[in-house]
């Protein structure tokens, strides 16, 4: 049997958690042998990787993706002819030649669709039930997102292929570099720290709530937000401009992000949904003293190293930060399990599911 080829579409300047995950997956399996992989792209700096074919597919953004996603990539595939196309973003172009696979992050707007605006809203739901439906094998990266999946699109049950993703290390830090980092961005001395797109989804009032409620019981902590504005987050912003304790950063450069983490005294995620959850994995990664809401893929994803949130509420936020905050000896065992779990979710192993659902999916076209 010859060598399989396998072409993969990654949209890397749209930031986020799917442009993370097909980076990091794509230099996982450059190390790979035994296949050829062909990536299109509309980031090829971000593919320098020796053995990866890459091809150069420009996209300018906004609704410039349906032309990439429907015009620019199957004319792509065409001229390539690949054994499997893999897309990696819930969606796949049409009048495909070869079998296809496709990423589900998530589902989420099916499950907070208020959360969502109508056309983004209509264009995920449209292009993912279509992709499902076509699929010859659905990648997601938790089972979490696997139940959402065969609840919302049932048929696809015997094709779901749960592959989590992986969680770097993070780094070792000298002091010094946590030092300069916080001069570099004007951290508070004591934080709190949210690390995600500012959006209705991700609940950042009640981080920002949640801890001026804990001013109120005589913590000193500020908040650090890390994140660029997104959609529909005017109830978010209105909690930042009434609050002179929130620092918001909408982008802080790769090099620096570890000393951010590093700098937190606890992490909050009370996000209504996640896929997975690359910001809650960095920060068991970070060893920081993790809270997360207790719904979708984060008790999946964490385990016993993160505390859950009893509802969806401020007043939850600064109880659990309290406990958090105020018993340090049972939090830094909670912290050590944290780290624990996130050294079972690595890149190597990512690719080799991905590598597994391919080599599936040729022997059975």
């Amino acid at each position: 049997m010859r060598e399989l080829h396998v072409a993969i579409a990654v949209l890397c300047k749209t930031v986020g958690g799917p442009a993370t995950y097909g980076r990091r997956l794509v230099q996982a399996l450059a190390q790979r042998a035994g296949f050829r992989l062909s990536v299109l792209t509309d980031a090829p700096e971000s593919f320098a990787f020796a053995g990866v074919d890459v091809v150069p597919l420009p996209m300018r953004g906004g609704i410039d993706r349906l032309r990439w996603q429907y015009v620019a990539l199957p004319r792509a595939l065409k001229k390539l002819g690949p054994d499997v196309f893999h897309d990696t973003k819930n969606a796949l172009p049409r009048s495909l030649r070869q079998p296809a696979c496709v990423t589900v992050h998530d589902l989420a707007y099916h499950t907070v669709p208020e959360s969502f605006g109508f056309w983004s809203r209509s264009f995920l739901r449209w292009a993912t039930r279509d992709a499902v439906r076509r699929a010859a094998a659905i990648v997601v990266p938790s089972q979490a997102t696997a139940n959402d999946l065969q609840r919302f699109h049932p048929g696809s049950r015997d094709r779901v292929h749960v592959v989590p993703h992986g969680i770097d290390p993070m780094p070792e830090l000298a002091p010094e570099t946590v030092a300069a980092a916080r001069h570099k961005l004007g951290l508070p001395e004591r934080f709190v720290l949210h690390v995600g797109t500012v959006q209705a989804r991700k609940n950042v009032d009640l981080v920002v709530d949640g801890v001026r409620a804990l001013r109120d019981r005589g913590f000193p902590h500020h908040v650090v937000l890390v994140g660029r504005r997104g959609w529909m987050c005017e109830r978010a912003l209105r909690s930042i401009a009434a609050d002179d304790h929130t620092l918001w950063i909408e982008h802080v450069d790769a090099k620096d992000l570890p000393s951010v983490y590093a700098a937190a005294e606890a992490f909050v995620s009370p996000s209504a949904y996640e896929g997975f959850g690359f910001a809650v994995a960095d920060a068991l990664a970070a060893g920081v003293p993790t809270v997360v809401s207790n719904v979708s893929s984060l008790p999946e994803l964490c385990g016993e190293g993160a505390v859950r949130l009893r509802e969806l509420s401020a007043t939850a936020v600064a109880d659990a930060l309290a406990v958090v905050l105020g018993d340090p000896i049972r939090t830094q065992a909670r912290v050590a399990l944290g780290r624990e779990r996130a050294a079972q979710f690595t890149w190597e192993a990512a690719a080799d599911g991905h590598l597994r659902t391919w080599f599936a999916v040729r022997r059975g076209s």
